[in-house]
């Protein structure tokens, strides 16, 4: 019988993501290594996305990426928190509505 985890949602892990680097003061790239898993993942996550979208801040200190979220990762913060709003935005963006 296997043991096999399952897949963490997108919004299950912009949340940890998020709410880990308001909840630190210095969240570093190798903090959010652990928490996605792997170099792409961080890559695909930070780089590719909240970076992207301004939703984080990537400062050098000393040899170090460290990140902070902008206005709009706290309003996104807010927003994931709130499990209805997000909910009702995925409806929205995924399919039409049925009367």
């Amino acid at each position: 019988m296997s043991t096999l985890s399952k897949p963490r949602e997108p919004v299950d892990i912009a949340f940890e993501i998020l709410s880990t680097i308001e909840n630190s003061e210095r969240t570093t790239r190798w903090d959010l290594t652990k928490i996605l898993g792997n170099t792409r993942q961080v890559y695909h996550w930070i780089d590719d996305f909240l970076l992207k979208e301004k939703y984080l801040i990537e400062e050098k200190v000393e040899n170090a990426s460290v990140y902070t979220l902008t206005e709009n990762g706290k309003l996104l913060l807010r927003l994931l928190r709130n499990g209805v709003v997000v909910k009702s935005l995925l409806r929205l963006g995924g399919k039409r509505l049925r009367r």
